[in-house]
């Protein structure tokens, strides 16, 4: 949630400009400290940044991690019962629902392992940190893919078709654990994903596919859907709730590598402009954990109530 990371003690420079890691966690100490004029030439016309939004970060994300994971949990969890209770009430199909409520589960579990990493310091380790990231990505990225399946209709073509998709789900997945880890020392260590790196391939691939399922999935389902004449449908279904919620985060992730090549001014306020909206993005994102199984509930409630489709 944001490019919030533990203290860096000096700056780095890459090819086009300051790191977002760098540039953050340089303050008005650490350039008095140096006490010396003699730094790179990239550096003049940097000034030192107090990045605003560390603060808003630390006070606000454990609490709606807490939450968030907590509410999903129980949503899936009734999710569940109802599946298991009226196993003929769902349009879109049991096998399909109960993907999509592993989904929203697997990416609830790890909340609060984040929240206590953010609030107490990460204390686990490198490879429990990547793991949690790869679940959270993977079951992200496995619940775009099940969602697109289903509104190309390969949602309920048997097991072969979901296993597939939940293998290509954990190999997309793989990018965002490798690009990520733990950062700091102490209460300070922090299991993230590192800033942006233009020259690295993980990192690329990473925003590549993050692109392809949260951006240019939906948009083509969405200009399919225009051709055929079938707009009013393509506007209905917990699909479209998904992919609203998670494409400013995309969105966001692009504006990132802009940042970072320069082709965006690499600007104090820039940087804590982009870290606010990252975290909401990704805040906002989150929210499909808890939103989705209640709108599938809800679904199979006015189908039952109605006598069919809601």
């Amino acid at each position: 949630m944001g490019n919030c990371v533990p203290g860096s003690p000096e700056i780095t420079v890459n090819r086009t400009s300051l790191s977002i890691l760098d540039l953050f966690n340089f303050t008005y100490e650490d350039y008095a400290d140096n006490g010396t004029d003699d730094s790179d030439e990239d550096l003049v016309a940097a000034e030192p940044c107090h990045n605003h939004y560390c603060a808003f970060f630390h006070r606000a994300a454990p609490p709606y991690l807490i939450a968030t994971g907590a509410t999903s949990l129980a949503a899936t969890a009734a999710l569940l019962l109802a599946l298991a209770l009226r196993p003929h009430a769902w349009p879109c199909g049991r096998t399909s629902v109960a993907q999509l409520a592993a989904c929203c589960g697997l990416f609830a579990v790890t909340l609060p392992p984040m929240a206590a990493g953010i609030a107490w310091g990460w204390q686990a380790g490198e490879g429990p940190c990547r793991a949690v990231l790869l679940l959270r990505e993977g079951s992200v990225l496995a619940q775009g893919l099940l969602l697109g399946a289903g509104c190309c209709g390969a949602g309920g073509r048997g097991w072969r078709t979901a296993a597939a998709l939940w293998v290509t789900a954990a190999l997309m997945a793989v990018p965002a654990a490798l690009s990520g880890g733990t950062l700091g020392t102490g209460r300070s260590t922090q299991c993230l994903h590192r800033s942006a790196d233009v020259v690295s391939a993980v990192h690329l691939l990473h925003l590549t596919v993050c692109c392809c399922v949260l951006l240019l999935l939906p948009a083509a389902l969405l200009t399919a859907a225009v051709l055929r004449g079938t707009w009013g449908a393509a506007g209905r279904g917990v699909g479209w709730l998904f992919w609203v919620l998670w494409a400013p985060y995309a969105v966001v992730m692009v504006v990132e590598l802009l940042l970072e090549v320069g082709v965006m001014p690499p600007t104090c306020s820039a940087f804590q402009s982009f870290d606010f909206a990252l975290g909401l993005s990704a805040a906002l994102g989150g929210l499909h954990c808890c939103l989705a199984p209640l709108v599938l509930l809800l679904t199979a409630f006015c189908g039952h109530k109605a006598g069919g489709k809601c």
